[in-house]
């Protein structure tokens, strides 16, 4: 027997996430499970930013859609009668497949734009007899919000997560939230990081004058724009010509500029893969974890772990968070010291502390032991790899 893992995005997709789900699965044995997505993996023309894995990939279409009826003012039944067909229809797909591959074990991924796959994904369970995993990359409900705004469809998620096996999520924010809205004990997985990538790697900053190379990696949109647009508000008042925000990003130079990420400061760089993670962290003179303080979506934010903070404890570089107190990012860096943390919505107070992080190097040394140190204890691969394993029974030679 086997497990089915559904996801909007998979390896080798450019984004955090299907970075996570590599690492977890790369050395299991590929017949022990299969991988389901609404984007089409089955050609192999895709980003190569982490490696393709060697299980079966399925592509699940989108599904049909009732195209009349507006004219008859019928518009909003139209359009949930659309959502509950959509659900229905993406279940009975994925329970063939669930059949013909004989899945006894079913775990959805949440994240990205996908809204049918979470509650398709329960009940193609429920028709199958397998067992259910909710792997809450980020909650269902915030991000059914963020795609669509209110719905009908954010009710599917106390049902789904009462009649789950197991519930995963990535923190101890969101497994709080998870217990108080529905009663239910989630198992925390962290999101992942191969350390050992790191161990080799040089971490010695840039070299440059004036140490200026302030680095992000990764996406850039509506829960990161604010804080980076402060810091380069910081950056106007520091009196350092040669400080610079080198992003690795797979968003064009207008689109940021559209977000108000810009300008002469800024340094666009190729999206690079995960391989080359280790070498681009590590010769920054500081990372930056920015979270939007004026974002829509603060429930987003306040539970939000992003992929990329195991890669940065592991770079032994000193990290500049910028994100709401309320936020679990900012919690976690102040709790165990490993970041200086800017919780305020003020380029005046970010501009202060990113000074001291390029001036006072026994705060960087401070910083950058305990980053490292958290790195292996709480992100370190094989730690996040055993606790998924025993939840769904499997092992790196697909035990079950």
């Amino acid at each position: 027997m086997r497990f089915a893992l559904i996801s909007n995005v998979l390896p080798p997709s450019e984004t955090a996430h299907a970075a996570i789900i590599q690492r977890l699965l790369r050395d299991l044995d590929p017949e022990s499970y299969c991988l389901l997505s609404s984007r089409d993996y089955t050609s192999g023309d895709a980003p190569d930013y982490s490696e393709r894995l060697p299980g079966r990939y399925y592509y699940l279409p989108p599904p049909y859609q009732i195209q009349r009826g507006h004219r008859f003012g019928l518009k909003d039944l139209r359009e949930r009668a659309n959502l509950v067909l959509g659900v229905l229809v993406r279940a009975r797909h994925i329970a063939r497949i669930l059949r013909r591959e004989r899945c006894d074990r079913v775990v959805v991924c949440t994240g990205g734009n996908e809204i049918f796959d979470f509650p398709g994904g329960y009940l193609a369970a429920r028709m199958v007899g397998a067992r259910f995993y909710a792997y809450l990359l980020d909650q269902y409900s915030h991000m059914v919000k963020f795609v669509l705004g209110d719905t009908f469809l954010q009710r599917f998620e106390p049902l789904v997560m009462r009649g789950a096996h197991a519930v995963i999520v990535p923190n101890e924010f969101m497994q709080k939230e998870v217990e108080q809205r529905y009663g239910v004990r989630a198992a925390i997985v962290r999101n992942t990081c191969d350390v050992s990538a790191y161990e080799g790697a040089e971490h010695a900053g840039s070299g440059e004058e004036g140490g200026g190379r302030v680095v992000y990696t990764g996406a850039v949109g509506p829960l990161q724009a604010d804080a980076l647009a402060n810091l380069l508000a910081a950056f106007d008042s520091l009196g350092r010509d040669g400080v610079r925000l080198h992003l690795y990003t797979p968003q064009p130079r207008s689109a940021l500029e559209g977000q108000g990420v810009g300008g002469g400061r800024v340094v666009l760089h190729e999206h690079e893969p995960v391989s080359a993670m280790p070498e681009v962290q590590g010769h920054a003179d500081v990372l930056m974890l920015p979270l939007a303080f004026r974002s829509p979506y603060p429930d987003i934010i306040r539970t939000a772990a992003p992929g990329k903070i195991g890669e940065y404890l592991s770079a032994r570089r000193p990290i500049l968070v910028h994100a709401p107190a309320d936020s679990f990012v900012s919690w976690y860096f102040r709790t165990y010291e490993c970041g200086l943390v800017v919780d305020k919505d003020d380029p005046a107070e970010l501009a202060r502390a990113l000074e001291r992080l390029l001036t006072d190097s026994a705060l960087r040394e401070r910083l950058v032991a305990n980053a490292w140190g958290r790195a292996r204890d709480d992100f370190d691969l094989p730690h996040a790899r055993a606790r998924f394993e025993t939840l769904l029974g499997v092992g790196m030679r697909g035990g079950g």
